[in-house]
Formats: C-alpha cells, structure tokens, sequence
C-alpha cells in the first residue's frame, strides 16, 4: 500500500498548468513540514515535500489556499525517474496528492501572507464523496 498524509505549510502559492490535449488541471507546491525531534543545539529540521495535485483539486488549491496556509494533504509517494541531456540518471520523488484540505480558519494565517481566502475548513477531492476510503 502506497499512502501518505501530510500536514504542513504552503512554502509558496501553488502553480496551475493545464495538460495540453485533455486541459486536466495540475497544481504544483511545495509544503514545510517541521520533524517532531530537536538537535543537539535545540533547533529542528525542517523537510519540503513537493506535492502535486489533479484535476478539481488542483482548482482547488490554486484557488484557495496560498503561501503560508496550513494544510493537510492525502496522496502517494511517486518517483519519476529521468535522464539529463548529459546522459545522467536522475529520479525526483514528489506526493501525487488525491485530497487537499485547509486546515485554518479565515484570517488564521495573517501574519504570513497578508491574509488567507477560502472557505472555514475547505476541502475538496478528485474522488466522490461515495468513494471516500475514510
């Protein structure tokens, strides 16, 4: 079983392409995660999932949350493997996201951006509500 659920924040406003032929939605961010221990000095270490999302979730995101907002977001973990024109090897592992919710009430996240928009607890998923596994 491939599953993944992350909480973490927006470490920029997330990026709407469109697939060329079929015009599929996919947004693209980046989310800061603290890890739960410190290090010898006291500090912690921050890691940066790259997500990806499609389709109406992908609106979603670019529509409702920004830099700085808190989210959860339910995926898999995907490795795209690749090539350099130079002829190296490369793979890039990033979360292939199915659900993104906004964790934070309007104006919760102020001092990060400005001010955040949305709806109180959005969320919103490429699956049916019927086909929900939780």
């Amino acid at each position: 079983m491939n599953n993944v659920v992350l909480v973490g924040r927006l470490t920029r406003d997330p990026e709407l392409k469109y697939i060329p032929g079929s015009g599929t939605p996919v947004a693209s961010f980046t989310i800061a995660i603290d890890r739960d221990y410190k290090n010898k000095d006291g500090s912690t270490t921050t890691d940066f999932i790259p997500v990806e999302i499609m389709g109406k979730s992908a609106e979603f995101a670019a529509n409702y949350i920004s830099k700085g907002t808190l989210v959860g977001v339910q995926g898999s973990i995907r490795v795209d493997k690749y090539e350099t024109p130079n002829g190296e090897k490369r793979s890039f592992t990033k979360v292939a996201g199915m659900y993104v919710q906004k964790l934070e009430k309007r104006g919760d996240n102020e001092g990060s951006n400005g001010g955040s928009t949305g709806s109180d607890q959005a969320q919103y998923s490429a699956v049916e509500d019927d086909d929900v596994p939780f």
